[in-house]
């Protein structure tokens, strides 16, 4: 008995579906302002796009003595906008339910009013915090927009943004037929991974510029309250460098179950000797793994791991500059170290662990504590952080030191004998 071949739809096609439903919650059922110091003052700290307007009453009456702080069309149309949107979802996801072919430009345009919606919200509130700060909202308007700011917008909004902005630019890439990606793939010859090849440049712009953005992006514009949704976005970035790997072949899930594994380790290593402060296996694991599986894996794998570990040791301010801190400690291993590039005894992997970790860990770290506090910035208040933290620092490489002395050639020898057997990121 012949069976028909099941058929259905590619996963890639799901995307604008996906990130659809998470724009049409953030709108309905998120709010969308946020304003925690303004509940002291009578206002209720619900910023809903659905009870919008009755916020900006609120806001209005406390502030402004009963004087409009904005016409009542504004919500109206948000609102009107919002709602658009989520009818375009609708049509959209039956659009690629039936392989429509308008389904590329119908996901452009549903998310292009979707970032109109996302701009008109920003500016919003913008407008309402600048009218609440008074007669000197005109002083320091950067400062008032970010952190000064009582009306924020939340994560949510500058979520909607981002997504939208990625679908209208690689919208096309969702819906391109099976047959010519396959002719693409055939033609494309794979060139020599050099030791600074595309994905190693990649990899070093986000590290300068990319995650530093978003993090100055967390702290003045977020005011470091969407620690999360900051930490995702490193990750995000962090992962780009790492998935150029497959950029020419197919992805195993074992690849990808090596970095989480060795993630893993990472995070558990934290938690059993969490008795000891700075004693920690945790950037001796990364360096491990920027060694044996190259310098973007190892830069995922700090960002994974001081991510996921801070699940468990407390979310805040600081967790972003962690997530740098051991991506750069991991990237330089293996770009130091992978594939034998430089003879690497035990002895140098432990003197580049020691030093990775109190120089560059530390640095981070202590510079994190005085910018996340923004109050009173000087020469002084750095260097006494820089000095402050020395003991720390000294542990905390000491601990490096000492287990990569321990796991480092027991694990590298697993990882090459994994690695070989497999054929696990093997370009």
């Amino acid at each position: 008995m012949q069976r028909n071949q099941a058929t259905g739809i590619d996963t890639r096609m799901l995307f604008p579906v996906y990130g659809g439903i998470f724009c049409v919650i953030s709108y309905f059922a998120l709010p969308v302002f946020s304003a925690p110091e303004l509940r002291y003052e009578g206002v209720l700290d619900t910023g809903k796009l659905i009870n919008l307007s009755v916020f900006v009453d609120n806001l209005s009456k406390i502030f402004l003595d009963g004087g409009k702080l904005l016409e009542k069309w504004v919500p109206i149309l948000l609102l009107t906008g919002a709602g658009v949107v989520a009818v375009g979802m609708f049509l959209l996801t039956g659009a690629i339910l039936s392989k429509k072919k308008f389904s590329s430009s119908l996901t452009r345009l549903t998310y292009g009013i979707n970032a109109i919606v996302a701009l008109l919200l920003l500016a919003v509130s913008g407008y309402m915090n600048l009218r609440v700060q008074g007669e000197g909202w005109r002083e320091h308007l950067f400062l008032n927009f970010t952190l000064y700011a009582k009306i924020r917008p939340t994560s949510f909004v500058y979520a909607n943004l981002f997504v939208s902005l990625f679908m209208i630019l690689k919208g096309r890439c969702f819906f391109q037929e099976e047959g010519k990606e396959e002719t693409h793939l055939v033609q494309r010859q794979w060139k020599e991974d050099r030791r600074f090849g595309r994905r190693t440049k990649v990899a070093i712009f986000i590290l300068v510029f990319g995650i530093p953005a978003v993090i100055f992006f967390g702290i003045f514009f977020l005011n470091d309250r969407s620690n999360v949704f900051i930490g995702l976005c490193i990750i995000c970035l962090s992962s780009l460098p790492f998935f150029m790997v497959f950029e020419d072949r197919k992805p195993q899930a074992r690849e990808l179950i090596l970095i989480a594994v060795l993630s893993a380790i990472a995070v558990v290593g934290r938690m059993a000797f969490f008795m000891l402060p700075q004693f920690k296996p945790m950037a001796a694991v990364i360096i491990i793994a920027g060694i044996g599986l190259g310098a973007e894996a190892g830069f995922l794998t700090g960002v994974v791991s001081g991510f996921v570990s801070n699940f468990f040791f407390g979310q805040g301010p600081w967790t972003p500059w962690q997530m740098f801190a051991f991506g750069i400690i991991g990237f330089l291993a293996g770009l130091l170290f992978y594939e034998k590039k430089i003879a690497a005894p035990k002895f140098f992997q432990c003197f580049y662990g020691g030093v990775a970790t109190f120089v560059i860990y530390g640095v981070i770290m202590d510079t994190a504590s005085v910018l996340n506090v923004m109050q009173g910035l000087s020469k002084e208040a750095f260097l006494a952080a820089y000095i402050s933290g020395i003991p720390f620092n000294f542990v905390h490489g000491i601990s490096t030191i000492f287990f990569l002395a321990v796991l480092a050639e027991p694990m590298e020898r697993k990882l090459n004998r994994v690695k070989k057997k497999y054929g696990i990121l093997q370009c």
